[in-house]
Formats: C-alpha cells, sequence, structure tokens
C-alpha cells in the first residue's frame, strides 16, 4: 500500500490481506490528513492510497532525457534492498551493475511508459524493478530523479539533469554523445534511527563535510544544515558515497568507510544493503 501522492516511501508498507490493508488505512488516513502534518511530501493533493502488486527483484531508477517525445539519454542506477518492515531506500550504485541487455531492457521499457503516458520533453524518474519475466514498472515520477541523482549524474557523465530541463522547456534538444562513465560511485543511505548521534557530535560532521569538499567521498544531504534535520521521521537525512574504478572497489571503500565511521551496525547492516552489488548482478 502506498500513498497516490508521496515521496520518499513515506506511508509505504507491505500488508498481506485485507485486515492488515485498513488497519493500515485507517491508520495514515488518521496520521497524515493535511500538507502540515508531513510537509513535502504531497499531502496538499490529498491522502488517498492504492495497492498494488508486489515485485520480487532487484530495483532500478532510470532517468531519461526526452525532447519531442524522441529519448535523448538514460541512465541507469541501482537500489540494494529496501529497510526491513518499510521501503526506504537504503543503498545505490550507478553506473547500473546489470548486463548490458538487461540495461537495454530496462530503459527501453522506462521510454514506452514515460511516451505512452504522454511525457514529451524533459527529464525523468522511471523506477522499475528487473523481474525473472522482464522489466516491471513500479512508478513514474514526471520529473527529474530528486535526493542524490542530479549530482551523481553530473559527476559520473558530466550531464546536468537541470540543465538538460532547461534546454527542453526552451525547444532547444539537450546534446548527450552517448557519455561514458568517468568511474563507479556506491552510496548508502543514513537515517536518524540508525546515524542520529553521528551526525550530531560535530567533530564528525564537520570532518564528513570536510572529506566531501576534499572531494574523498559525495556527500548529499536533504536539509543544507544538521540542525533542519527531521530526528523524529525514519526518512533518509543524507546520503555518502564512493567513488572507484569498478564495482568491487566501490563496495570495498564503501564498506570501509562505514566502519570507520560507525555507519554499519547490527540492525543497520550496510554489508547486506550491498549484497546485489556485483557485475552482471541478474
Amino acid at each position: 500500500m502506498k500513498l497516490e501522492y508521496g515521496s520518499s516511501a513515506v506511508g509505504v508498507k507491505l500488508v498481506h490481506d485485507m485486515k492488515e490493508a485498513k488497519e493500515h488505512l485507517s491508520s495514515l488516513q488518521d496520521k497524515l490528513t493535511c500538507e502540515e502534518d508531513h510537509p513535502g511530501i504531497g499531502l496538499g493533493y490529498g491522502n488517498s492510497m492504492l495497492m498494488m502488486k508486489y515485485l520480487e527483484g532487484t530495483e532500478h531508477d532510470i532517468d531519461i532525457v526526452l525532447h519531442k517525445r524522441k529519448l535523448v539519454a538514460a541512465f541507469v542506477s541501482d537500489n540494494g534492498p529496501t529497510k526491513k518492515g518499510c521501503f526506504t531506500e537504503t543503498a545505490a550504485c550507478m553506473p547500473s551493475c546489470l548486463p548490458k541487455d538487461k540495461v537495454g531492457q530496462i530503459v527501453t521499457a522506462a521510454y514506452q511508459c514515460c511516451t505512452e503516458i504522454g511525457l514529451v520533453n524533459g527529464a525523468f524518474n522511471v523506477e522499475m524493478k528487473m523481474t525473472p519475466t522482464g522489466p516491471k514498472l513500479i512508478e513514474i515520477n514526471a520529473r527529474m530523479g530528486g535526493f542524490y541523482l542530479r549530482d551523481w549524474i553530473k559527476e559520473i557523465y558530466g550531464v546536468d539533469l537541470v540543465r538538460c530541463v532547461f534546454m527542453t522547456a526552451c525547444g532547444i534538444k539537450p546534446l548527450v554523445n552517448k557519455p561514458k562513465p568517468r568511474f563507479q560511485m556506491m552510496g548508502v543511505m543514513c537515517v536518524p534511527s540508525a546515524h542520529a548521534p553521528i551526525f550530531k557530535n560535530t567533530q564528525t560532521y564537520d570532518l564528513i563535510r570536510n572529506l566531501h569538499t576534499m572531494g574523498h567521498i559525495r556527500y548529499n544531504a536533504i536539509e543544507d544544515e544538521i540542525e533542519d534535520v527531521d530526528f523524529e521521521t525514519e526518512e533518509p537525512m543524507c546520503n555518502i558515497a564512493v567513488m572507484a574504478g569498478d564495482v568491487q572497489q566501490a563496495k570495498e571503500k564503501l564498506l570501509n568507510f562505514c566502519t570507520l565511521f560507525h555507519l554499519t551496525t547490527e540492525e543497520y547492516n550496510v554489508n547486506h544493503f550491498l549484497k546485489n552489488f556485483k557485475e552482471n548482478m541478474i
């Protein structure tokens, strides 16, 4: 079950029968009634919910650029398994670890989904799962990918999605010449329940930001200042990523960083979240 208008997997829950579904619906519609209850996730459009079939497989984001319904560029990233009990994102990897033919399948599927619902110009984000029977749609965001995705795509491929959006809005086709990735990126989400004490420590927080400034990591935060983070919710408050020459090097580098900064715990097992990230992951 999920909110019809939502963000960051707020309110998303796996239910097994009608009783669970009704209980979750009743609970959420009491807690989330208007924009003030949880600013920024879309409650201003309503709090209606929908149900969809749970899909087995690996989860992927496809960020595509369209100009006059033609595919200009596509960037595929992989997501780790979501945190148990909810669907909050935990980890990500770009470029995708999928075999080339699977990347082609998922890009084609995402492109067809966007054009079939009438999207014409701009940058759009599509979430899909690669199932045993092929790509299956989770949702389409009729906007560019959020959070860290713009930064990652710009760093890895040298393509700025915001620039692409402005160009298509002005009727100009963005020139993207099949960019080759400069390196592999892999990152982990940090959440209040596991990481609040770490980021409330001024010395540690400053060190992480300095490592970003020096180019050793990529640090993308939800809020500009740590004081503005809502530590009472379980939404990711930031993403910390590393760069390396290949998937295995990136995984080792990220695990070492998470161990050093105590980002991985028994309850928040980063090694588990990264388990699917390997060459030809299907």
